[in-house]
Order: structure tokens, then sequence, then C-alpha cells
């Protein structure tokens, strides 16, 4: 169980897991960004362009 303990404080105190903390935040923010826009429905086009094709 030590060896956990102190694993998981080498870790905390790491800067490289803390910038990796940073970049996964980031990318998971811009994945729900784009999921949003990607989903949701939000063309304000009339209904006749899209029957045109």
């Amino acid at each position: 169980m030590k060896a956990f303990t102190d694993l998981r404080q080498r870790l905390k105190n790491s800067r490289f897991w803390a910038w990796g903390k940073y970049v996964l935040l980031f990318y998971g923010l811009m994945m729900a960004i784009y999921g949003y826009f990607m989903l949701a429905n939000l063309s304000t086009a009339p209904e006749f362009v899209y029957a045109q094709f």
C-alpha cells in the first residue's frame, strides 16, 4: 500500500503529468465542442435550399 501512495504522490508532484492533465483536459473540451457542433441542428438555411439537391 505504501508503494501505491508513494507512486501517487510522485505523479502528483510531477511536472510531466501536470502538463499531460492539461493536454487531456484541453483535448476533452475541444472534442465536446466539436461533438456539439456536429450533432446540433444549427442550420438557418431555408428548406428549399436542401430540396434542390
